[in-house]
Order: structure tokens, then C-alpha cells, then sequence
């Protein structure tokens, strides 16, 4: 694949990150496309139970988890009640 392979790989990832959320099963229950902050960090899916979200962001790990720690703000959640665990998309063959 190559050169086309990377090419492909650099166009795709430019400007996207995913990640995968967990939320502890202790804490409260909120869906977070009811939360316009969280919302504004990217395309967010989420489980039925609410327990596990994911977000494809344009945000950075660092500049992300900023974002994420001011929207929860507007909630009943904590940083602590949430697993954050960027993801790369594996489509043309991340390494």
C-alpha cells in the first residue's frame, strides 16, 4: 500500500479523534447529548444505558479532557466518575 496507505491515513485523522468514555456504574445516570457543552465537543454516540459514550472530536487528548472537565460542569458528573480512553480509528491501517 505505501505511499497511497499513508496518504490516505494523514487526509483521514487530519482534524479527527475519537474516544471512548466509561462512565463508573456508581455514578448518576446522564445522557450527554442532553448536555449542550458535551454537545459542542464533536459527534457523540452513547449506549442505552449511558454508561459508555463515544465522541469524535476535533480536539486533542489534552485540550479534549479541558473541554470535557468544563462541560461537566452543567451535570451531576465528576472527572472521577469517567475512564477516557482516546482511540485511533483503524480504517487505513493505524499504526
Amino acid at each position: 500500500m505505501g505511499i497511497f496507505n499513508d496518504a490516505m491515513q494523514a487526509l483521514y485523522h487530519s482534524g479527527h479523534y475519537g474516544y471512548s468514555i466509561d462512565v463508573k456504574k456508581t455514578a448518576a445516570k446522564v445522557d450527554p447529548k442532553d448536555v449542550p457543552a458535551i454537545v459542542a465537543l464533536g459527534n457523540v454516540s452513547r449506549t442505552p444505558s449511558y454508561r459508555t459514550w463515544h465522541i469524535d472530536s476535533p480536539y486533542k487528548t489534552k485540550e479534549f479532557t479541558e473541554k470535557l472537565t468544563m462541560a461537566l460542569v452543567d451535570c451531576d458528573l465528576e472527572m472521577t466518575d469517567l475512564t477516557i480512553k482516546p482511540e485511533i480509528d483503524g480504517r487505513w491501517g493505524d499504526r
